[in-house]
């Protein structure tokens, strides 16, 4: 069913729920950083501070839906740009440089969430483990939009294959993209890493 105006019928209900999920992210968020500032373990400090950048980066994906022809959709570019920019701010690194190339990109709504997190865990790895001991170095985000679907690519000079670190970040790299049906590439660059995840264009289609 059609509006007069040619919007769908479910899409006021559809922003409303999207509403209501920002609302309880928010909550999410506060509850986090309660139970931060009231927890005795002081090693709980750094795992809280992890949970709040993830809840931001879904958070950001949020922020950033807009709504085409009625189908729910999401503009990637400026969710890299809001958590890159979150990420630069948190490590207060000035001899680090962050350069952005980045094609304007929509994607199914859907994909905002896991796209999301995999920018803040490979971008944050970088900033947190490539560059140890305060050297100075580069961080080059990019994101391309091809005919045969899209690429992120987050690549720097620093320490290499040590970075990202194993462990949980990169768990949650891998399950999402297993949950985008993309495909994560990790390269030793001598010196630096580079980490791109492409998304083919049916995993981006099949929710339109």
């Amino acid at each position: 069913m059609v509006s007069p105006d040619g919007e769908s019928a479910e899409a006021p209900r559809a922003r409303e729920a999207e509403h209501r999920a920002r609302n309880t992210l928010q909550l999410i968020s506060s509850l986090i950083l309660l139970q931060g500032r009231h927890s005795p373990d002081v090693a709980a400090g750094p795992a809280m501070a992890s949970l709040l950048t993830r809840v931001a980066a879904v958070s950001a994906a949020h922020r950033h839906t807009v709504w085409i022809d009625g189908r729910e959709q999401v503009e990637l570019s400026a969710i890299i740009r809001e958590i890159v920019g979150d990420l630069a701010k948190s490590a207060s690194r000035d001899s680090l440089t962050i350069e952005l190339d980045l094609d304007p990109v929509l994607v199914p709504g859907r994909l905002g969430p896991p796209l999301a997190l995999l920018v803040n865990e490979t971008v944050g790895n970088a900033l947190c483990h490539a560059f140890p001991d305060g050297r100075p170095g580069r961080v080059r985000v990019a994101l391309r939009q091809e005919a045969a679907g899209l690429e992120f690519c987050v690549e720097d000079d620093g320490a290499g294959h040590s970075s990202p670190a194993p462990g949980f970040g990169l768990t949650v790299v891998r399950l999402m993209v297993q949950q985008i049906r993309g495909q994560l590439d990790i390269a030793d660059l001598h010196p630096g890493l580079r980490v791109s995840v492409t998304v083919p264009l049916p995993a981006m289609q099949s929710s339109r």
